[in-house]
């Protein structure tokens, strides 16, 4: 599931999520938050291969 963080204070199963913490929702569940939620962009990780280990240590 996306994260997104709180604009604001919100009850996310049972628990109080203060503004600017992570929590994890659905697309249908942020869509009914509207602008009281934020996508996190989350980087894709890059993975080493041995051939950018080689270029490196040359």
């Amino acid at each position: 599931m996306p994260k997104y963080i709180a604009n604001g204070y919100l009850v996310h199963k049972g628990v109080i999520v203060a503004t600017g913490k992570e929590l994890e929702l659905t697309e249908a569940q942020a869509t009914k938050l509207g602008d009281k939620v934020t996508l996190v962009d989350e980087p894709k990780k890059k993975v080493e291969t041995k051939k950018d280990d080689k270029k490196e240590a040359k």
